[in-house]
């Protein structure tokens, strides 16, 4: 069994199936009459039958005999897979001698494409039963194997291995994972080992993965007594991430710092191959490695290696112990390495071990599974770097510059915990740039409680210094780097970050103020919520903008609804200042309407008697939220104010924010003739808005806007008239006003009266429109809009004029005949006249301005929108 020091995932799924290519393999296999046939006979030997096998493209036929001769005719049809089926053509058939000269067949069929044996391959071994155990063929294990599944880095197959050991071979059955390698190199993992005493799978074995020609070339290293302690390194370099077996599945413990735990191995027999991986940083040097062997209190069954390798992704060193490290209480060894490596990953492999008393020596090939249970074990590994000894805060020291040196240090701050981040964070101000950058990397990876107090005082601190670069304001600019880097965290760390955050709102220098307002509304909106509140007691001017706005953001998010409701709540509103209560009310929105004791929250505010200015006229927009929600009182205020309220400023707001209340639709018509204009110009607008967002505006509406166009003396209030009008439907007394506009003194009133004309396609009136395009004395604008009004009216008596006007752009006199033409085409682009092609064939050659040629081409393409 392997174990890894992560979780793992659930689901999964077939990855890289060489069963893909059986539907392939079946018309060429089965279609191929010179299939070939595999044959195989296994003599009687050692207690065993005699076994006759033959595989075609039949099947796999079997037969156990007592004797020769034997023959596979007239024997057992073994069961296989529909999708292996086809494959058994392509066959092949080996024996297979195990220690003691007993025998079994493999019967392999390589999937379709498989680019040799064993990788995608379906095998079956295949026995004949002992002597006296019956006469029918054994199967010992069938499957695929080399066919990947699971996630990508996670995959595992299954695998068969034949280990030769002279004449005779062990024959495994295990997985190969992709998460537990020896540094890259593939590994049997969970091995089962044919007993050739009992011709079963019996769990528990161990298998040396390291080829053979590799651990012959691999350099010898003798490890050396340590007499004295060495230099304790401040920081663990080696992390296991993965171990071929362990027992209890503790295999973390051999690099823990405690030499009081053990790493043991856990398969049965001599335990040889057996591995740990290890995560390493591979800007960090390991000169050397630390060995004990023996915890304090010993292992049961518990043994010392004999040799060992230590394994890189390109290297292999063969360790040698100088004496049985069992017998030596608390012993220590240093390895010394021939040269510094640098390295992501190390591996321990066991290979010969002392034997314990009372047991042969191990380590020999094809010991079999019944060996006694000795397990052989390691208590520490520990790597010998050049800084072992250094403390946290030298190795923080250590950082400036960046250099190769500063990158080393920082690998191990990384690895080395809380003391670490603490020192990194305490020497913090001391570094330069380079080796500040490298401590944030150290800080990043701490939890999040240990890195939000540091980072929201890199934000308060980088907001205040870029303030008076932005003239006091709070900087909003992403270009310092410290300061998006710390709101990059904070924001990681959601909420995690809003105590700190908070206190920053509440006592923070002013731009850190706002800063942190911006992170808690984001991060957490529901902490925000009083936080802000608290915090615009006493704020003023930008400050108290900023702070608002925050809050609005925190107000209209979901999380924060159940600490709005809190809020709002009578007793604890009227527990704060007037100005806070109303921020509250305001930030909410169009919310306020959804939220549980707003209304009564309003009320509150809205029903004193001798209100002051500000507070009527802060009111307007929480009640137009109220008044949209359904809220009568709301209705009734807002109303009041429109109508009654002695301040032109309060009337002109309610005015503004009545738009979206269509109930208020009569109260804004009234409020077209009141005697103040700047109120006439915000019911206008409103009714406008009202009109293009589909309400149905009272009687009387058009000869009210009407009256307005015609006879106001301010050009913006006939102007916003004639846009009001040109928003409703169309009716005969809107569109004569409209007419009459075209003859207003101002060429803002006119333009505006052409767009409305357009608008409701006011034939009746196409020649009014006409006279407007037509005339060279008009205000260019109001000519450009009288061409659209008739492209709208789909005229075609003026497309020969739109394509005059349409080719003089392409070498204009000036702006007018630019701006003409481009109308000229919307309204041909409009119309679409049969011809329109070759009339703008000109406009569509290389010589045309580019911004010309393109607004052709968006005519030529453009949906008719008449009918021809």
């Amino acid at each position: 069994m392997a174990y890894m020091n992560r979780s793992r995932f659930r689901f999964r799924w077939l990855r890289t199936s060489a069963a893909a290519g059986v539907a392939a393999a079946f018309s060429s296999l089965c279609g191929n009459a010179a299939a070939q046939v595999a044959s195989l006979v296994l003599p009687r030997a050692a207690g065993q039958q005699a076994l006759a096998v033959r595989v075609d493209r039949n099947g796999i036929l079997a037969r156990a005999c007592a004797g020769a001769p034997c023959a596979a005719d007239g024997g057992e049809a073994l069961p296989v897979p529909a999708d292996v089926a086809p494959l058994l053509g392509g066959a092949r058939a080996a024996a297979v001698t195990l220690a003691g000269g007993r025998q079994l067949a493999k019967i392999e069929a390589p999937a379709a494409g498989a680019p040799a044996a064993g990788s995608g391959s379906w095998v079956m071994l295949l026995a004949a039963p002992l002597a006296g155990k019956g006469t029918a063929p054994v199967v010992l294990w069938s499957g695929w194997t080399g066919v990947s599944t699971g996630e990508h880095g996670e995959g595992r197959s299954d695998a068969v291995v034949v280990e030769p050991l002279g004449n005779e071979s062990r024959v495994l059955v295990g997985q190969r994972r992709e998460d537990v390698t020896i540094c890259g190199r593939q590994a049997l993992v969970g091995a089962r080992e044919v007993d050739p005493r009992t011709m079963t799978l019996v769990k528990g074995a161990s298998f040396q993965n390291l080829p053979a020609t590799e651990r012959g070339a691999a350099r010898k290293v003798a490890a050396e007594r340590r007499e004295a302690e060495a230099a304790a390194p401040g920081f663990r370099l080696l992390r296991p991430t993965a171990a071929s077996s362990a027992i209890g599945r503790r295999f973390a413990e051999i690099a823990d710092g405690d030499p009081t735990t053990a790493w043991s191995e856990g398969k049965a027999g001599a335990g040889r191959g057996e591995f740990v991986s290890f995560s390493s940083a591979d800007e960090v040097g390991i000169t050397g490695l630390g060995l004990r062997i023996k915890p304090p209190d010993g292992v049961q069954g518990g043994a010392a290696p004999r040799t060992l390798f230590v394994a890189t992704p390109d290297r292999l060193f063969e360790v040698s112990l100088p004496e049985d490290a069992w017998a030596k209480e608390s012993a220590g060894y240093e390895v010394k390495l021939p040269e510094e490596i640098r390295t992501s990953c190390l591996a321990i492999v066991l290979d010969e071990a002392y034997a314990p008393r009372g047991a042969s020596a191990r380590g020999g090939e094809g010991r079999s599974p019944a060996a006694p249970d000795v397990r052989v074990t390691i208590a520490e590994v520990t790597a010998r770097t050049a800084f072992d000894g250094q403390a946290p805060a030298a190795l923080v020291g250590a950082l400036a510059g960046g250099g190769e040196r500063a990158r080393a240090a920082a690998a191990l701050l990384a690895r080395g915990g809380p003391e670490a981040v603490a020192a990194a964070i305490a020497g913090y101000d001391e570094l330069d740039a380079a080796g500040r950058q490298l401590a944030v990397g150290v800080i990043d990876a701490a939890p999040c409680a240990t890195q939000i107090p540091f980072f929201t005082a890199q934000l308060a601190s980088a907001s205040a210094a870029a303030a008076p670069r932005r003239g006091g304001r709070a900087a909003r600019s992403e270009a310092d780097p410290e300061l998006r880097h710390a709101r990059d965290r904070i924001r990681r760390c959601g909420r995690a970050a809003a105590p700190a955050l908070a206190e920053v709102v509440k006592g923070g220098a002013a731009a850190a103020k706002v800063a942190a307002a911006r992170e808690l509304a984001l991060v957490a909106p529901a902490e925000a919520i009083p936080a802000l509140l608290d915090a615009l007691d006493g704020a003023r001017g930008e400050v108290r903008r900023e702070l608002r706005a925050a809050l609005a953001a925190a107000a209209r998010s979901e999380r924060a609804l159940a600490a709005v409701e809190e809020e709002v709540q009578i007793d604890r509103l009227r527990a704060r200042p007037e100005d806070a209560q109303l921020d509250l009310l305001r930030a909410l929105g169009p919310a306020l309407g959804r939220v549980k004791g707003g209304g009564a929250a309003f009320q509150a505010l809205a029903s004193a008697q001798g209100a002051p200015f500000p507070r009527r006229y802060l009111l307007q927009a929480p009640a137009a939220a109220l008044a949209r929600a359904g809220e009568a009182r709301a209705e009734a205020y807002l109303r009041a104010s429109l109508r009654k309220d002695a301040d032109a400023h309060v009337r002109l707001r309610a005015a503004e924010v009545a738009a979206d209340v269509p109930a208020l639709a009569s109260d804004l018509l009234a409020a077209v003739s009141d005697p103040e204009v700047r109120v006439r110009e915000a019911a206008i607008v409103a009714l406008s808005r009202a009109a293009s967002a589909g309400t149905r505006l009272p009687a009387g509406a058009a000869e009210a806007l009407a009256a307005r166009l015609g006879s106001d003396p301010w050009t913006f209030i006939r102007g916003g008239a004639a846009r009001a009008l040109g928003a409703m439907p169309a009716t005969p007394a809107g569109d004569r006003a409209l007419v009459g506009a075209l003859a207003d003194r101002s060429p803002e009133v006119r333009r505006h009266a052409l767009d409305g004309l357009g608008a409701h396609r006011a034939t009746a009136h196409i020649e009014a429109v006409r006279d407007r395009a037509e005339d060279k004395e008009e205000d260019v604008e109001v000519r450009a809009r009288a061409i659209l009004a008739l492209g709208a009216m789909c005229d075609t008596s003026s497309v020969d004029l739109w394509t005059r006007l349409a080719l003089r752009a392409k070498a204009p006199v000036g702006e007018r005949d630019h701006r003409l033409g481009s109308a000229a085409l919307a309204a041909l682009g409009a119309v679409r006249p049969a011809d329109l092609k070759a009339r703008l064939g000109p406009l569509l050659a290389r010589d045309t301005p580019h911004g010309l040629r393109e607004m052709a081409r968006a005519a030529l393409s453009a949906a008719p929108q008449c009918r021809r």
